[in-house]
């Protein structure tokens, strides 16, 4: 049986001719190198030329699975996967047909021991120089001649989990092209040289380019060249301070069409953190771009229809307002000359009678003066409610506040109203809770607005029923209810009774008539005043809610 590497190190035919005193340390020596080959922390196996395992260290036997009389004489391919076994093979005769000193080569190789827990190797392998300098290992024979044959080093380092890592890192770039190559949008990556290395199968298929006409630089070929300036600086930019960064431009899609994309860049770091390029993203946004147009364009063009409608609501109210200044000059006259018609009427009867004028004819007469002083009345107040109202539209009409003790001010407000209206005979209540605080308004205003609702249940409501006015504090609010019965206001109407000019279809069985204005105004005026009014209509009764704020009074 061939002698192991331990035989070879021994082999010295010097030992016997050596004194005492030398032969000692070269003892020694050779124990310390056989312990350093057995023990060394890799896999040391020396081979002949045959490819047969001459000698293998200790540490490397049992890494491998075997003892060492199971590996000696063995051939070194066996220790392989068959895949690998030609590799093997093929490397050592060139390694042995070139012969060189100093020719060291290496090859990664799978294992095939059952018993070990090293499934890859890196192998380094070069053929051992004897000590005469000779490619040879020199080895007895059974007749004791000497023989010369080259004998191969082979060191085999366990890489099992750098290619444990390598073979994850390939599976996750598999992945992640895979998962790129199906993302619902364009994916590229850049490196730390500004160039572009990657793009995904979406931009390709979008752009209709090749992946090796998109690389580097050729990417930009495809944007609009009024865009083109613009990107490189907002990409070179953003490079320089590694910050996120966004960007619209016109990319070329494959029919030539150029679409607007958001590309949206992030920097990308090395799990140490360094710096190693950029990822990013970009999306069809030719969609968006088009809204945004359309929408901009109507935008102005609504903003144009606003400033035309705005124009004319300021012709038609100056128009309106001049006619009803112009109105109001003969109305005025009208009145005054209806006024001195009713005092001939009735301070001279006599020259009447002594025309030989009827008594029927005398009523007729005064039935017509009351519809001309009816309709005169009620055109001046048309006129006077809108120029009011116009007022309160263009904040033209300063408030004048003062502090009102609201009882007094009240039954003054009720007693004109019927002094006024002297046709109205219904029966007016007036409910005023006591120890009412006073209240900051502006009275004109207030006095308008009680009027108007006073008038409104005097016209909508039979003879004689009762029309109620009840104040009280709610909370920090002043509150006036002015409520009538006999009517009942439909819940439908509701939304529209405050609206100008209108009103309520078959709702005036007295035929008292209206401008449709009154309500109207009133609440414009208690907007003004900065209060609320709600109606209330039900169990055949309406009723208007005001409620005033509060104001205190400054010290």
């Amino acid at each position: 049986m061939p002698k192991h590497l331990e035989g070879v190190l021994e082999k010295t035919s010097n030992l016997e001719l050596c004194p005492p005193e030398n032969s000692q340390p070269q003892s020694e020596e050779l124990v310390l190198f056989h312990n350093l080959y057995n023990y060394i922390p890799t896999v040391c196996i020396c081979v002949d030329i045959h490819g047969k395992i001459l000698s293998v260290n200790k540490f490397g036997a049992e890494s491998l699975g075997y003892s060492l009389e199971e590996l000696t004489q063995r051939h070194i391919t066996s220790l392989f996967a068959p895949l690998d076994q030609r590799k093997l093979s093929d490397g050592l005769s060139n390694l042995l047909r070139e012969g060189s000193a100093h020719k060291i080569v290496n090859w990664e190789l799978c294992l095939h021991c059952p018993n070990s827990d090293i499934i890859w190797v890196k192998v380094v392998a070069r053929i051992l120089p004897q000590e005469n300098g000779n490619l040879v290992a020199e080895h007895q024979s059974q007749d004791k001649s000497i023989g010369k044959t080259p004998v191969i080093l082979m060191v085999c380092e366990d890489i099992t989990e750098h290619k444990r890592s390598e073979d994850s890192l390939r599976e996750s770039e598999q992945r992640f092209h895979n998962m790129a190559d199906h993302a619902p949008v364009m994916l590229w990556m850049s490196g730390v040289d500004t160039m572009y290395s990657f793009f995904n199968q979406s931009w390709l298929d979008f752009t209709g380019r090749s992946l090796k006409q998109e690389l580097g630089w050729g990417w930009l070929e495809g944007l609009h060249p009024e865009d083109r300036d613009l990107c490189i600086q907002t990409y070179t930019s953003a490079f320089k301070t590694r910050e996120k960064f966004q960007m619209e431009y016109r990319l070329k899609r494959a029919d030539g069409t150029y679409c607007w994309v958001l590309d949206t860049g992030i920097p990308r770091f090395t799990p140490r953190g360094n710096f190693a390029g950029y990822i990013g993203s970009a999306i069809d946004i030719t969609e968006r771009k088009l809204a945004e147009v359309a929408l901009a364009a109507s935008q102005q063009a609504t903003q144009k229809q606003l400033e035309e409608m705005e124009l004319l609501n300021r012709l038609k109210d100056e128009f309106l307002s001049t006619v009803s200044h112009e109105l109001r000059t003969p109305l005025t006259n009208m009145k005054m000359a209806i006024q001195m018609l009713g005092i001939a009427l009735n301070q001279e009867p006599c020259s009447i009678l002594a025309v030989a004028v009827s008594e029927s004819e005398l009523s007729k007469a005064n039935r017509y003066f009351q519809i001309l002083n009816n309709e005169c009345d009620r055109e001046i107040n048309l006129i006077n409610n809108f120029l009011d109202l116009q007022r309160l539209d263009s904040n033209t009409e300063p408030l004048v506040m003062e502090t009102m003790e609201v009882n007094s001010w009240l039954t003054k407000v009720v007693h004109l109203f019927q002094a006024r209206h002297y046709i109205c005979d219904h029966d007016l209540s007036l409910n005023i809770s006591p120890n009412l605080p006073n209240l900051i308004c502006d009275p004109f205003s207030l006095e308008r607005i009680l009027i108007e609702l006073l008038n409104n249940a005097c016209k909508f409501s039979p003879p004689g029923s009762k029309i109620s006015i009840t104040v009280q504090e709610s909370l920090d609010c002043m509150q006036f209810q002015v409520e009538n019965f006999g009517v009942e206001i439909p819940t439908a109407e509701f939304s529209r009774i405050f609206d100008k000019f209108y009103r309520i279809p078959s709702n005036d069985p007295w035929k008292q008539g209206g401008t449709g204005l009154g309500l109207a105004l009133v609440k414009k005026l208690i907007i003004y005043l900065g209060g609320t009014i709600f109606v209330e209509s039900k169990y055949n009764s309406t009723c208007f809610t005001v409620q005033l704020p509060l104001i205190q009074q400054e010290d």
